[in-house]
C-alpha cells in the first residue's frame, strides 16, 4: 500500500441497487481505486485506515439549487463570502452544488453571473459544475420570494447576455414556459446542453407539452409556485381537469422534477407515490437552501431575499405573499427528512440526492456513486443518519494512522 493510499472500511456501503456489507474502499489521490466487499476489518492494514464498521457510507451529496448560507448569497456584493457559503455546505455533506442566483435587476444579475463564473474555478473543498439561474423570466403571479419588480418577460437577447456574463457556465435555467417568448429561450439553451426547467409558473399541460417539444426537461421545486392537478375552465364551457405542472411531470415520462422535502414545502405523504411513479432518477431532492440557512430565527434581508426564520425550522417571505422563502436546511437534512417524514427507503433517498442529480448534470462518471474510478466524495453516517465525517476528493486532509 502506498503512503498516499487510504482505506475506508464501512459496515454498509451504498450502491444504486443495494447496500454492500463489510466493504473496504481503497482511495488514492482522491479517487476510488478498489472496492472489496465481504472482508473483515482485521484483514486490513492499520495504517491510514478509517474504521466505519458500525456506520453507513454514502456518496457525497449533489445539490442543484443552493442560494447561499449564513446570511450571504451568490450575488456580486457578497463575493468575499462565497467560500464561506461553500465551506458551510461542504461541512454538512454537500460535496457538489450549483450556486443559484435568483431574480434581480438585469445589471446586478449580469454582474453577479460574471463574478460568480469567475469564482467557480477558484473554489476550494467542493465541486461546482456550473450555475443555476432561477429567473428573471418568471410568472409575476408566481414570483414567490423573487422580487416582482425585477421580473422580465422572456427575451432571448437578454438571456444571451446572461449567458455571456456567465462565460458559458450556466447549467440550469428556471423559467415560466407559458410566457410569450419562452420557447425561443428553451430551444436555444437546450441545444447548448443547458437544463431548462419550469418553475414559478402557471403553465397548463398544453403549455408544458409545447415546452417539452422545445427542449424543456425539468420542473424546479415541483408544487411550489407551480400547480398541482386542479379544476379549471374548459374551452367548451365547463369546469374541466387541468394537470398543471405537477400533473405534466407525472404524465410525461422524460420530465425530471426536484422537490424540497423539508416537511413544509410539500406534504411528506406525496413524495413516496411520486417516487414510485417516476423513480429515483427522475425525482431529485434539493435543499433550495436560502441565504439564511445556518442563521438563528429572526428577520433577514439579504441577496434579494426578505425572510423571517421561525424557530420551527422554516422561513417565510416577508414581501406580503405569506409563502415560504426557500428552506433553512442542508441537503443531508432533506435526505434525513425524506426518510423520517416521507418514509422513503434510505436506498432511494440517497439516490435522489447523489446519483440522480449527477446524471442530470452529466457528471455521473466521476460523481454521485461509489465505484472504482469515481471521485472519493463520501459521507460516513451514523445509524441515525447524522453525519459523522465528510471525505471530499476536492480537499486533501491528512489521514490518521487509525480513525474511529
Amino acid at each position: 500500500m502506498t503512503a498516499q493510499m487510504q482505506i475506508i472500511y464501512g459496515g454498509q456501503v451504498w450502491q444504486p441497487d443495494r447496500f454492500l456489507r463489510n466493504v473496504a474502499l481503497f482511495v488514492e489521490a482522491g479517487q476510488i481505486t478498489e472496492i472489496r466487499a465481504g472482508v473483515s476489518l482485521s484483514s486490513l492494514p492499520a495504517n491510514n485506515l478509517i474504521d466505519a464498521s458500525n456506520e453507513i457510507i454514502i456518496p457525497g451529496l449533489i445539490d442543484v439549487q443552493v442560494n447561499g448560507a449564513l446570511g450571504w448569497s451568490f450575488q456580486a456584493s457578497h463575493r468575499t463570502h462565497f467560500q464561506e457559503i461553500l465551506d458551510f455546505h461542504a461541512a454538512a455533506g454537500t460535496t457538489t452544488l450549483l450556486p443559484t442566483l435568483i431574480t434581480a435587476e438585469r445589471e446586478l444579475l449580469s454582474e453577479s453571473l460574471q463574478i460568480l463564473a469567475g469564482f467557480l474555478h477558484k473554489a476550494e473543498g467542493i465541486n461546482l459544475p456550473g450555475i443555476h439561474l432561477e429567473g428573471p423570466f418568471l410568472a409575476p403571479e408566481r414570483s414567490g420570494a423573487h422580487p416582482p419588480e425585477a421580473l422580465h418577460l422572456p427575451d432571448l437577447a437578454l438571456a444571451q447576455q446572461f449567458e455571456a456574463a456567465a462565460n458559458g457556465r450556466l447549467k440550469i435555467i428556471t423559467l415560466a414556459p407559458e410566457l410569450a417568448g419562452a420557447d425561443a429561450i428553451i430551444a436555444y439553451f437546450a441545444q447548448k446542453g443547458v437544463v431548462v426547467s419550469a418553475g414559478h409558473s402557471a403553465a397548463t399541460y398544453a403549455d408544458m407539452q409545447d415546452a417539452i417539444a422545445a427542449g424543456l426537461t425539468m420542473v424546479t421545486h415541483l408544487g411550489n409556485q407551480s400547480d398541482w392537478p386542479h379544476r379549471a375552465p374548459h374551452p367548451l364551457g365547463f369546469m374541466g381537469s387541468e394537470p398543471g405542472i405537477v400533473g405534466a411531470l407525472m404524465a410525461e415520462p422524460a420530465l425530471i422534477g426536484s422537490i424540497i422535502m423539508d416537511g413544509y414545502h410539500v406534504h411528506p405523504a406525496l413524495l413516496l407515490p411520486l417516487l414510485r411513479l417516476k423513480g429515483p432518477d427522475k425525482i431529485l431532492l434539493v435543499s433550495d437552501a436560502s441565504t439564511v440557512v445556518g442563521c438563528a430565527p429572526g428577520k433577514y434581508e439579504s441577496g434579494g431575499l426578505q425572510a423571517l426564520i421561525h424557530a420551527e425550522g422554516f422561513a417565510v417571505n416577508m414581501r406580503g405573499t405569506g409563502g415560504l422563502a426557500g428552506s433553512v436546511l442542508t441537503l443531508l437534512q432533506v435526505v434525513q427528512r425524506a426518510v423520517k417524514l416521507a418514509h422513503i427507503p434510505l436506498q432511494h433517498a440517497v439516490h435522489m440526492a447523489s446519483l440522480g442529480p449527477a446524471k442530470l448534470l452529466g457528471i455521473a462518471e466521476s460523481k454521485g456513486q461509489i465505484r472504482v474510478g469515481n471521485d472519493a466524495d463520501l459521507l460516513i453516517l451514523n445509524q441515525d443518519l447524522s453525519l459523522r465525517r465528510v471525505i471530499n476528493s476536492n480537499s486533501t486532509p491528512a489521514a490518521p494512522s487509525t480513525n474511529r
